[in-house]
């Protein structure tokens, strides 16, 4: 009996099973249906700080390109480039919009000298050209439609013929007014139409270039790079673990041992390491974890961030200081 209240302190501890998190995480997701979006969360604050997702048409093919040599765990710096989104349809239209402005440059030069006849010519070849391929488009729509109908291919093929037709057929009638406006208008009147033809074609070029300059995709911050394929899809990872937010259950009834800002250490049970690490706060929620009623507590590890393996639950001793003995048998047998 006098060994309780003898002046002896012991160590107080509570096992527990931390999960870490970076205080930072940028996650790229690409589904199975190709949609891609990003997140940015920042895990000290609990928030997720940006969202942004990446829009296409649907029938496009989409492709995301990795930078080479990126494996798991190697560092990366803000700003630096690390993957790339192709899009076919994009592609597509920048080719032909920049055909398309090349070819009004040089027949608002043939106006502007005089050569209408000259201009005429261009105008109906270019107007064969585009009817032959609205034919071709149109035989294409037919056989990927009886397909479809059939089960032989899937929505998305369909889609993407349905929206190469009706592209062609956009562009014969835009062929068709140029050279109506050609054939009647006033030389004037002409030069007018094309420069406007021009600007408006400059500025979609300029549109779609910036949007292309969006799909190269760089780090928000510097950290490490990690992969993760799942049924539900590919993500790729950024870290920020310059720091890293644990998630530490503990039993209710323990809570008001651990306060926040209160220094613990937490000792890995399957080794002798004793991690350093700040109170951030402790949950107001209750939860049950086994026959438990539980709640979470955050604490923050700085630099330490090799002892813990990023979104793994690790077991673990929460080291809360020393006490007397009479107090470690009241914190013990608490109910």
């Amino acid at each position: 009996m006098a060994a309780v209240f003898a002046p002896v302190d012991v160590p107080f501890t509570l096992e527990s099973v931390a999960k870490a998190l970076p205080v930072q995480q940028w996650i790229l997701l690409k589904t199975p249906e190709g949609v891609l979006s990003a997140t940015l969360h920042n895990h000290l604050t609990g928030t997720i700080q940006e969202a942004e997702s990446y829009q296409f048409q649907r029938g496009d093919m989409v492709e995301v390109k990795f930078v080479q040599g990126r494996e798991q765990g190697t560092p990366v710096k803000a700003g630096e480039t690390i993957a790339s989104i192709y899009s076919n349809e994009l592609n597509a239209q920048l080719v032909r919009l920049r055909n398309q402005l090349a070819i009004e440059q040089a027949n608002k030069q043939v106006v502007a000298t005089g050569q209408k006849q000259e201009l005429i010519r261009q105008l109906k070849e270019q107007i064969n050209l585009a009817q032959e391929d609205l034919k071709l488009r149109q035989k294409t729509l037919d056989r990927t439609r009886g397909l479809y109908e059939d089960g032989l291919v899937a929505l998305v093929d369909m889609e993407r013929a349905e929206n190469a037709f009706n592209e062609s057929a956009a562009r014969v009638k835009v062929a068709e007014e140029t050279l109506r406006v050609a054939a009647t208008g006033e030389k004037a009147e002409t030069v007018t139409l094309a420069s406007s033809k021009i600007s408006s074609l400059q500025k979609e070029i300029d549109f779609l270039e910036s949007t292309q300059d969006r799909f190269d995709i760089s780090a928000p911050f510097p950290g490490k790079v990690r992969f993760e394929s799942l049924p539900e899809g590919d993500r790729l990872f950024i870290e920020d673990t310059a720091a890293l937010v644990l998630f530490i259950p503990i039993r209710l009834k323990d809570r008001a041992f651990v306060k926040t800002g209160q220094q613990i250490e937490l000792k890995l049970l399957d080794g002798e390491t004793i991690v350093p690490s700040t109170v951030l706060e402790t949950g107001e929620r209750v939860e049950i974890l086994g026959r438990d009623q539980v709640v979470v507590i955050k604490a923050l590890v700085e630099g330490a961030n090799h002892y813990f393996p990023t979104g793994m639950p690790v077991r673990c001793q929460i080291r809360c200081g020393e006490v007397r003995v009479a107090e470690f048998l009241k914190r013990s047998v608490r109910w």
